[in-house]
This record gives C-alpha cells, structure tokens and sequence, in this order.
C-alpha cells in the first residue's frame, strides 16, 4: 500500500495511512463519494462501524460469504473479483479512518485531521497530496498482461494519467563535472545532473485527483454489472482475537469481531495485510503453515539468499510546501520535473511535486513537495510510528531537508524548517517487502495446467478456507498486489467449482523459498522500473 512507490510504495502493508503511520500533522482521506465515486457504507465514520452478519444464513442467499482483512489493492482485487461470481459474498474490513487504499491512497482538500492540534499550517489541507505511493507502473513479464489491461482501462476513464515525457528524472552525481566557484559557492553538496526518464518501455502514471483515485475506482462499480464492494472502514480486527476458526476440517468458518462486538461469521477468510497484526492475527488458528509466512522481520536489508521471513522496510515522508516565488528547488530542478528519483545521497530516495500534479488553491502561492526517505535512514531513526516523539520528529525533518540540499548542491539553509509555509511528517514503519515469496510444487503445477491457471503470487488452505494475497508474494508494486488478488479470486472461485481442485493446497510450505526483489531493494521504495 505493500501500493509501487512506483506502483508503491504500495502497495504490501495495506492498512490506511490514517492507521498504518503517524503523520505530524495528520490530515485524514475523505469519503469516497466526496471525489465523485459511488460506495457503500461509507457516508461516515460512524455508520462504518455498525455490526452486521453476512454469514450465508444470515444472508438468505445461497452465496459463500468471504471476510477480506484490509483493504488495500491486493483486498480490493480479490473482493472485486469475488463479486463477480454469482457463488461469492465478499466483504472488505479496513482500519482507514474515511475510505480504503492503504499506501496507494491521498489526502484530500478539506479533509479533516484526526488530531487538529498536530497542524502547522492550512496549505496541505488545501491540495491534493499522495503520501506514500506515488507512481504507477505495469510489472515487466507475461503475467501482468491482465493488470496491463486494467491500467489502459483507467486511463481510458480517467482515473490514471501518463507523466508527461521528461517529467521523471534521476538526480544523479556529476562526477565529471568542473565545479565552478561563482555557482557552488556555500553549496551544501557535490554537482549533480539530471537524467530524463523515456517511457518507451516502462510507462508511468498517476492518479488523476490523487493515487487514491485507484481503489475508489476499484470499490466502485467498474464493469456492467458490478455492485459497490462491500466495505466497513474504521474496524479494527484485533490482532489478539479478531478471528477465530469456528469450522471443521473442509467445512470452514471464521468469526470476526471488532472490540469484543461479533462482526460476521464468513465461510471463508482471505488476509489481505501483512506485518506484526497479520502475524498475531492467525498466531491462535488452525492455518499453521499460512500463519508460518506472515512471519516479519522489519530490515532495510535481506540476506541475498532470501533470508526465512518476509522481510519489510521502513521509510519517513515529509511533505512540505514553500513559497513559489524565488523556490529553490525550482531553481535546481526546473520548472517541469514533477517526480525524480534521488540517485546522489544515502538519506533520500524519492522526491516529487505534489503541486505539479495535482494543482489546487495553494499552488498560486506555493509549491508542495514530498521526500521519501531511504530504508537505512529510517531504520536509524525508527520511532513508534503512530507516536513519534517531538524531538525524533524535529530531528528527521531537519536531517531530511538538509540530505536534500545536499543531494541539489543548494546553499545551506534554503530549505530550513523556520522557511516553510506548512509540512507533514510521516513514518512508514511497515513500508515494502524486499523479499518475495516463490513456491511450486507437482501438485501445484499439475492442477496449474489443468485449470489454465497460475498457481503461484498467492497463497491458499483449502482445509482451512483461509488465503492470503499481497505484493509480498508476486511484486512490491501496485501491480504486484492487484494480480496477487485477482489470482487468489480466480482460484477461489475455480476451486469452488470443481471437486478435484477443492483440496490443493497452493503456495504453502514446506515447498518454496523467499528470494529476493532486487528491484524493490535497489529503489528501496517498492519495484518502480
């Protein structure tokens, strides 16, 4: 969400940012159907939360109901999916306080925050600002040609937008070039240049209105036919008893509540979130060998074998907004580069115009932007996320404002903190995987072929009628979590239908192995190339 910051930082820790991270201030998404986009149950906080049942009997209807936990892309998917089968009642739980999305998702003009004490200023709360996942891209490989679709579906609607060329760049170290003493003069660091990114090959996006613009398009309907998902947002499945198995062996069922209050009881189960509560969460159920992957290690770095556990970083995002007339960082950049990656300095990953994208009311005054923090920064400075002390917060705000003069070579103090006009500081505790996880076996492989299906990116206990899907197991990308749910749908729904699939298991261990994403680990902000 675990979505790239090309597709993610996406999107594999889906928990909404106004859960997943704490953010200094913290200005909250609004509802859905305030950015045009029909949903359901979600005109308010408070009528998200009420408590209903969709087991099949309470229901009536002869569907199998389907408890998806988290309602970030790899949720969203696999409930759309779902929904399209006259055999399925998928319902969405997410911990957003307003709407789902987890990383891929925006804050919104006049969105509210949660504590109004922690605002500095009014700009953000006037501008669409996207803080974590911040490009959209389409996964290189056969089989993404799905997904490939879905993106040239959006862009027909309107919901994504190509970058324009020459838009996203590289900040790279000039090392060959003469430093002339009249323009380095104080400069903080070393000369740099920009490398303009071709799109011929990876074609980037962004959300029209925000990246949050992708999973309203997903809760809506989006083919004829299609309903609004079924989502309850603001619900807090505890990790210590938020389900149990209320089943038998091939005869499946889950308990959900929230705060002690039942929420459902559902057939099947799919965990569509992962870190420490995900763990927690299925510590205390039969699914043993799915609980034995959600197993976390929190590193800015994995072994190159792969290493046992799923392994997930950390990244900080600052968003600030400074004043446009005399703007350093248009000085350095230009005026047209709305996204680079930072190539020249350990501290930094990401940098991007929030302003440039998506314009607003403030931008006649002012210029947005937001950093993105390298893995290894973050870890040295990791606080409790959705508590970060004031003086940790302080101190990061001003390491990452100087790490970016330095990376633009400005002089000191042109980006001071007493400079800005309003910012935001955000800790992704649980940012991306670094790892992915890969499994096959003959059983695997034989009922692949016979169902035309792939059976790997997610996983599947039959027994149990438990599954998980995220970008941990195909891509740490938006695509990587879209396919991972729509793959775990299919097969869902295959498997249904047809005795002999009814007790495979898919994607479990003993069979398989973590291997590392190079990609995500070298961008350290999801797979974006």
């Amino acid at each position: 969400m675990r979505c790239s910051l090309a597709s993610l930082l996406f999107c594999a820790h889906h928990r909404s940012a106004s859960a997943a991270a704490f953010a200094l201030p913290l200005f909250a998404p609004r509802p859905l159907e305030r950015i045009g986009v029909a949903t359901a149950d979600m005109s308010s906080s408070a009528s998200s939360t009420a408590i209903f049942s969709t087991s099949r009997s309470a229901s009536g209807a002869d569907k199998i109901s389907v408890a998806v936990i988290g309602g970030g892309i790899a949720g969203l998917s696999c409930a759309r999916h779902l929904s399209r089968s006259d055999k399925f009642e998928p319902t969405v739980f997410d911990t957003g306080r307003l709407r789902p999305g987890g990383r891929c998702s925006s804050r919104m003009p006049g969105d509210e925050p949660k504590d109004p004490r922690a605002s500095r200023g009014t700009v953000l709360g006037n501008i669409v600002i996207d803080h974590a996942a911040q490009i959209l891209t389409v996964p290189v490989g056969a089989g993404y040609a799905k997904f490939a679709e879905q993106v040239e579906q959006w862009q027909e609607r309107g919901i994504v937008r190509q970058f324009q060329a020459g838009s996203v760049c590289e900040i790279l170290l000039d090392r060959k070039a003469k430093v002339d003493p009249s323009r380095t003069e104080g400069a903080r660091g070393e000369p740099f240049f920009l490398r303009r990114l071709s799109q011929k090959q990876t074609r980037m996006y962004y959300g029209v209105n925000g990246m949050g613009s992708i999973p309203a398009a997903m809760a809506a309907p989006e083919m004829e036919g299609d309903k609004p998902l079924r989502i309850q947002q603001d619900v807090w499945v505890s990790p210590s008893n938020g389900v149990r198995y209320v089943g038998g062996p091939f005869q499946p069922g889950w308990k959900v509540t929230c705060n002690g209050r039942t929420l459902g009881t559902f057939d099947r189960l799919v965990i569509a979130h992962n870190g420490k509560c995900a763990d927690r969460l299925m510590s205390r159920t039969p699914a043993k060998a799915l609980h034995s992957l959600l197993r976390t290690n929190f590193s800015p770095t994995v072994p190159q074998w792969g290493g046992k556990r799923m392994t997930l970083n950390s990244i900080y995002s600052l968003t600030f907004a400074i004043k446009k007339d005399n703007s350093a960082l248009s000085k350095a950049l230009g005026e047209d580069v709305v996204a680079a990656f930072v190539r020249n300095h350990a501290n930094l990953r990401f940098l991007t115009c929030q302003s440039r994208k998506h314009g607003g009311i403030a931008t006649n005054r002012a210029e947005v932007w937001t950093i993105l923090s390298s893995p290894k920064f973050a870890s040295k400075y990791k606080a409790p996320q959705e508590n970060i002390p004031i003086e940790t917060a302080e101190t990061v705000v001003g390491l990452l404002l100087q790490s970016l003069e330095e990376s633009l070579n400005l002089t000191p103090g042109s980006l001071d903190a007493d400079r800005l006009l309003d910012s935001k500081l955000q800790l992704w505790g649980a940012a991306v995987p670094i790892n992915v996880w890969e499994s096959s076996t003959k059983e695997n492989m034989t009922a692949s072929r016979n169902a035309g299906l792939e059976l790997n990116g997610f996983l599947y206990d039959p027994e149990n009628g438990v599954g998980a899907a995220g970008d941990w197991l195909m891509d740490p990308s938006i695509g990587g979590a879209w396919e991972s749910g729509r793959r775990l749908a299919e097969w869902m729904m295959t498997s249904e239908e047809k005795d002999d699939k009814k007790q495979v298991k898919v994607g479990l261990p003993p069979h398989g192995a973590f291997h590392v994403s190079k990609a995500a680990s070298k961008a350290g902000i999801g797979n974006v190339r």
